[in-house]
Parts: C-alpha cells; structure tokens; sequence
C-alpha cells in the first residue's frame, strides 16, 4: 500500500532530522512534510474505496455460496425424498408381484393336485414356480436397492463438488484479504 510507504517516508525524515540541544523537538521540512501529508490525503481515498469495495464482493460471493449451499440441500432432500419414495414403491411393487406370483403358484398347484395322476410332478412345478418367483422378488428387490444406492452416489458427488467450490470460493476470500 502506497500509504504506508508514504508514512514509512515520514518516520524516517523525523528519525534523521537534527535534534534542538536540551530538548526531544527536531527541525524538519515543512514543505517536504507537507508534501508527504498531501500525497498521503490523496492515496487514502483510493485505498478505502478498494478497501470497501473488497468488503462488498466479499459479502457477494458470501451471499451467493450460501444460496447455493441451500439450493444444493434443498435439491438434495427432495432427490432423497423422490429416492425413498421411489424405492418404497419399488420395494411394493416387488412385494405384490411376488405375492400374486405365489397366489398364482398356489392356484396351479390346487389344480395340478386335483389331476391325481400328476401329483409328484404337480408339486415338483410348483416348487419351481415358488422358487422362481422368491428369485424374481429378490432380485427386484436387490435391483431397488442398487438404483437408490446410485443416486445416493451421484448426490454424494456433486455434494463433494459443491463443498469444494465452496472451499475454493473461500480460499479464493482469504487470499483477497491479504
């Protein structure tokens, strides 16, 4: 900062001036003083406008990282929120097809032990039918839970993302205040 040089300037001018015998007073310039105050009057007035200037873009950038930062929860709750509804109704779904599954398991097998000359294989298909669709549920099941643990993952990202343009937003702050 210019001022400062400009003081710096003054404290050395008193600190070489002559001393007057018997006293702590010093002969000076005053012309060369006045011209050090007058330069100093005119280079404040830029720095405090830089200063203040500085405070304002501080408090900006500040004000736009917290909308930002609750735009990012905000979006990130409701995507948790559709995520969960998403795999409540998936997980449902799964469930009421298994069960119509075995029901209809159930129904063929009521028909097949009618027919008794087909009973043994009548419940071997049965079982089949049984063990597939517990498969099927599992795996409907299991594939609900991947797709919610891929959109848990991408949030994850951006939310890393975010934190660290926030991070570097800061840094940036910290580095503009020296």
């Amino acid at each position: 900062m210019e001022v400062m040089l400009l003081l710096d300037a003054l404290e050395d001018i008193l600190d070489k001036a002559n001393t007057i015998p018997l006293s702590s007073k010093v002969i000076v310039s005053k012309e060369e003083i006045l011209e050090i105050i007058k330069d100093i009057r005119i280079k404040i007035p830029d720095e405090v406008k830089q200063a203040q200037w500085i405070k304002e873009e501080r408090q900006k950038i500040l004000l736009e990282a917290k909308k930002e930062a609750e735009g990012v929860r905000s979006e990130c709750e409701d995507k948790l929120t559709r995520t969960k509804e998403e795999r409540q109704r998936i997980l449902a779904e799964a469930e009421k097809e298994a069960e119509i599954m075995r029901q209809e398991a159930d129904k063929r097998l009521m028909s097949l032990i009618e027919e008794s000359e087909i009973v043994k294989r009548a419940n071997e298909q049965a079982k089949e039918i049984v063990h597939a669709a517990q498969q099927d549920a599992k795996k409907i099941r299991l594939g609900s839970r991947a797709y919610a643990d891929d959109i848990l993952a991408d949030m994850e990202k951006y939310l890393g993302s975010m934190a660290l343009t926030i991070k570097a937003n800061r840094d940036e702050l910290k580095n503009k205040k020296s």
